[in-house]
């Protein structure tokens, strides 16, 4: 039997991401994103809510994201939902389901008077990311 884990979401960033770094020297970036979910047709009584989730990179994918996404970006994130589980300084126990995603897409253009010179002159080679967060018919600008 095989399993399968796969999760995509588009959605915009709640706040700048956090960019940290392991033990080891890994880069590790996490973000929120808010993801509308658009009320049915046929249930009037349906509002529109959104929902939160919460998104973990690491290695390249995570020096990407800390440097280039902002609150606000509208972004595809593209991996596999895990749950997450600590235990608290009290002892307690605790779990949180994060997306660790392994592609990110821009899915809109950086506006214009906020774009500065390093980011305009900025090439980044397309091996860095192995081609999974952006092809050459999409940068990531």
């Amino acid at each position: 039997m095989s399993f399968f884990n796969k999760i995509i979401l588009i959605g915009r960033l709640v706040r700048d991401p956090e960019k940290r770094y392991t033990l080891s020297g890994t880069p590790v970036t996490t973000f929120t994103i808010a993801v509308d979910r658009v009320p049915r047709k046929n249930a009037p009584d349906d509002a529109q809510t959104t929902d939160f989730f919460n998104v973990v990179t690491f290695g390249r994918l995570a020096e990407f994201t800390g440097t280039y996404l902002t609150k606000g970006r509208l972004v595809l994130i593209e991996g596999e939902m895990r749950m997450r589980r600590w235990e608290t300084p009290s002892g307690e126990k605790r779990v949180s389901p994060e997306v660790v995603a392994n592609v990110v897409r821009f899915m809109d253009r950086k506006p214009a008077e906020t774009v500065n010179e390093t980011e305009e002159e900025l090439e980044i080679p397309e091996e860095d990311f192995s081609g999974d967060t952006f092809s050459e018919d999409e940068p990531p600008f």
